[in-house]
């Protein structure tokens, strides 16, 4: 069993990350393919070496192959037939999987299935899937959704006020994504506050952005809808506005709805208002961007404000996590300043160093508010780990 290793992998239309365990949850190592299709580049690290080189990566197939051979190269694994799990980032499970999967034909073509609503991701990584049954077939493939932890959301907060044959007929309705994150900080927390069930606002903070009600230790509500554009301003997503402007601007422009829907994906949020879509670029020029930030704080504050409403101000905690929320304190001071109307207090003494998690709130503050560092990878191999010894 020593020898054993478990590999995540998280596949995106033009990157693939890669991070290689061993049985005891150790990480081995760390790798990314990027530029699939264009010129590539490869970044490895391992037993605190980095090895980073040009590589061109016609597919996904190529990433992938060169990245299991640069394994053996340098002898983090002495045989493919090591890997004895790989454990599958998959974006879109819809409602069908309330759990993760082993990945067989039925699992792979359901995948397959959703790629219509979800074409950048689903369609990559049920590639990669496929590419991993070929290149190392003694492995089980486990396939982990970001939609999973949130088929729990009951029907009056997943359903949208727009014809009901929408929905049975093309599936739309509000699936909710970090679903992974979200699953991980709550388990976290049951353990760290040795306690079940519990009641969570957890604020997923990074490029990409959302905010999640747990009732129960259950997803109940969601920021992000029937894509993750839905909810949060973040790094090129403009988040909830009036969907009349995508046909209007669609008429005025000359451009194909889908055209829009792609701008809204990529060329708005913090982007389109500071033309700077990292949030530590936003905050390096506070006056000059003084009205983007109000927003941004002002839309998540919001979205607190509601799922505290929704789980009728009966919570175990706030919890702040993703890129920003574990990092940036000068963020996470404005968004619980946002709040504090509503009995949420913190001191920036509080945002000091911290391994897992830390306690922010301050003893006045009628909620406790976490910082916790989330871990999508190890939750991956923990799911695929539990599904194989069934």
């Amino acid at each position: 069993m020593n020898d054993n290793k478990i590999l995540v992998v998280n596949a995106g239309s033009s990157s693939i990350k890669f991070q290689l365990f061993d049985y005891h949850k150790k990480v081995l190592a760390k790798a990314l393919c990027e530029r699939i299709f264009v010129d590539g580049f490869f970044k490895l690290e391992f037993n605190e070496q980095k090895v980073e080189e040009k590589v061109a990566f016609p597919d996904h197939h190529a990433a992938v192959t060169h990245f299991l051979n640069t394994l053996k190269k340098h002898k983090i694994i002495q045989e493919l037939s090591d890997i004895i799990l790989v454990g599958h980032r998959v974006v879109q499970g819809a409602n069908y999987f309330k759990d993760s999967v082993i990945v067989d034909a039925e699992a792979l073509a359901k995948i397959k299935e959703f790629i219509k609503l979800a074409p950048l991701h689903n369609k990559p990584e049920a590639d990669v899937i496929e590419i991993f049954f070929k290149e190392v077939p003694s492995a089980k493939n486990v396939a982990v959704f970001d939609t999973t932890f949130h088929t729990t959301i009951p029907q009056e907060n997943y359903l949208y006020a727009v014809p009901r044959s929408w929905e049975q007929k093309h599936l739309v309705r509000r699936y909710g994504f970090h679903g992974t994150s979200y699953k991980f900080i709550n388990n976290y927390l049951e353990k760290h506050l040795n306690k079940q069930n519990l009641n969570l606002i957890v604020c997923h903070l990074g490029n990409g952005a959302s905010v999640c009600a747990i009732k129960n230790g259950k997803s109940f509500n969601t920021s992000m809808g029937f894509t993750p554009l839905e909810g949060l301003i973040m790094g090129t997503r403009s988040g909830d506005l009036d969907p009349a402007i995508i046909g209007y601007v669609a008429e005025q422009e000359n451009m194909s709805a889908s055209d829009v829907v792609n701008a809204l994906n990529k060329k708005s949020g913090m982007l389109a208002l500071t033309g700077a879509s990292d949030m530590r670029d936003v905050f390096a020029k506070p006056q000059e961007n003084a009205v983007a930030i109000k927003m941004y704080v002002n839309r998540v504050a919001d979205y607190i404000a509601k799922y505290l409403n929704q789980l009728e101000g009966n919570i175990d905690g706030l919890v702040f996590t993703g890129g920003i929320g574990e990092n940036a304190s000068d963020c996470v001071e404005l968004f619980i300043n946002a709040v504090k109307s509503l009995g949420f207090a913190t001191d920036l003494k509080l945002f000091v160093k911290y391994g897992d998690s830390c306690v922010v709130s301050t003893p006045q503050s009628k909620y406790k508010i976490y910082r916790v560092r989330t871990n999508e990878e190890l939750m991956i191999v923990e799911d695929s780990i539990r599904l194989t010894q069934k």
